[in-house]
């Protein structure tokens, strides 16, 4: 009764929603149920076709909104964000927002759609954006359970990496010295291009483990660093005492021993 009670009804849709034909229509109006509700139909489809005298309103305006969105399609990587039909497959399966909740994405879209679409929409590429913005498109294990469900084919994890090299490069230009993150990260990446590195940083956080460990938990970790509210909110358990490449060698790849 809101739409057909008041004279003047005012539409405001974003410029991707616009579909050729009604035909075109149809095809949406069954993937969206099936995929969202597992339904054979929407409980109900508004249509408008324009003024009828004396019936519903009597002025129609229709505001199709940019707001950013010809930007996200000049991205031939980003782009594909806009084929979402909202049908919130990609929600029902996501490990990260199934524990955050969608208040976290700080959006009117939560969820691994939210992750790529919220940071496109408000600009990542262009220039900085909030922190809770930047951060999203870290906010999954890039699982790829969103792409397998997508009924519109949205490559969810390819737009999430490439917009995680937006974040970094805009951090880079806009930090004269690099971040902490940035500088764990390329420890890290130090670390993971040798074998041998990654073997004694292995036996190092083996024998951190053994050395502040509990009952095979990390309830704490001395000194201050980022590491700090990681301990005051959670339990870390502790490393195992042999790698898994240790083990490998040991039992021949599990052929042998305890393997």
């Amino acid at each position: 009764m809101c739409l057909t009670l008041p004279e003047v009804l005012i539409t405001v849709m974003g410029v991707e929603k616009l579909v050729p034909t009604w035909q075109d229509l149809e095809v949406f109006l069954q993937l969206l149920p099936r995929s969202s509700t597992a339904e054979h139909m929407n409980p109900y489809t508004s249509v408008w076709t324009g003024v009828t005298p004396n019936d519903g309103p009597q002025a129609f305006h229709l505001i199709l909104l940019d707001n950013g969105r010809t930007d996200v399609l000049s991205d031939t990587v980003g782009r594909q964000a806009l084929r979402c039909i909202r049908c919130s497959a990609c929600l029902n399966v996501c490990p990260v927002y199934e524990r955050t909740g969608g208040q976290a994405y700080g959006s009117v879209y939560p969820g691994p759609i939210g992750a790529i679409l919220t940071p496109q929409l408000r600009g990542i590429a262009r220039h900085p954006v909030d922190e809770q913005t930047a951060s999203l498109p870290f906010a999954s294990s890039l699982c790829g359970a969103c792409f397998e469900v997508c009924p519109v084919r949205i490559d969810i994890p390819e737009v999430l990496v490439h917009l995680r090299g937006q974040v970094v490069r805009q951090s880079e230009a806009t930090h004269r010295l690099p971040t902490a993150e940035a500088v764990v990260m390329r420890a890290a990446a130090w670390t993971l291009r040798s074998p041998r590195r990654l073997s004694l940083v292995g036996r190092a956080t083996g024998l951190a483990g053994r050395v502040f460990g509990r009952d095979g938990t990390l309830r704490r970790f001395p000194g201050r660093g980022p590491w700090g509210g990681w301990f005051r909110a959670r339990d870390l358990k502790v490393p195992a005492r042999e790698s898994f490449r240790a083990w490998w060698r040991r039992t021949d790849g599990g052929r042998k021993g305890d393997g």
